[in-house]
């Protein structure tokens, strides 16, 4: 299993992190995320065929924000997320890989059931819904930004980074890009 990640910024990681370590201490669940926004999961065999696809076509991908609205619970796979909105930019890059590869997409990431988020916790056996009222009493509206793709390869303990596209950076929107 291969997933393509939309990496966000430190700081925006950061945020999401503290949001956790609040929880951490009152409810003693947590481990330091890796801020990103699954985009796809692909089940297929060719993996080197499907990185260089991918990579090509979002090569020329700007960096973009995203606007992190709320904390939620998706109950079906036991996790607490922070979900953006699903914007322009984050449809179109799912639609790249869907338009060539949706047969070989797992079934949370094909077509109309990808539903972007970040997840915070995943835990089958806690009260996810109180922690979600704990994490939600401190959580503010706030946008984040991508700075690149990433492709990494699901392990039996984790995952393994193994290619990347570094997305040019927005003079737009880009708060780094505005300091230069």
């Amino acid at each position: 299993m291969l997933c393509v990640i939309a990496k966000l910024d430190d700081a925006s990681t950061d945020k999401l992190n503290s949001l956790m370590n609040n929880v951490h201490a009152e409810v003693g669940l947590f481990r330091p995320l890796y801020g990103h926004i699954t985009i796809a999961t692909y089940l297929g065999k060719d993996e080197a065929g499907f990185i260089a696809y991918c990579k090509k076509r979002m090569k020329t991908v700007p960096s973009f924000p995203v606007m992190y609205h709320k904390v939620e619970v998706l109950a079906k796979s036991s996790i607490l997320v922070a979900t953006p909105e699903k914007n322009a930019a984050l449809k179109r890059l799912h639609h790249q890989v869907c338009e060539r590869y949706s047969n070989a997409l797992d079934e949370w990431t094909n077509g109309d059931a990808w539903y972007p988020h970040t997840t915070l916790l995943h835990s089958p056996n806690a009260d996810l819904n109180r922690i979600c009222c704990m994490v939600s009493r401190d959580f503010i509206p706030f946008p984040a930004f991508v700075r690149r793709i990433e492709f990494s390869r699901v392990l039996k303990n984790g995952y393994e980074g193994i290619d990347r596209v570094d997305l040019a950076v927005s003079a737009c929107c880009d708060p780094l890009a505005q300091k230069q």
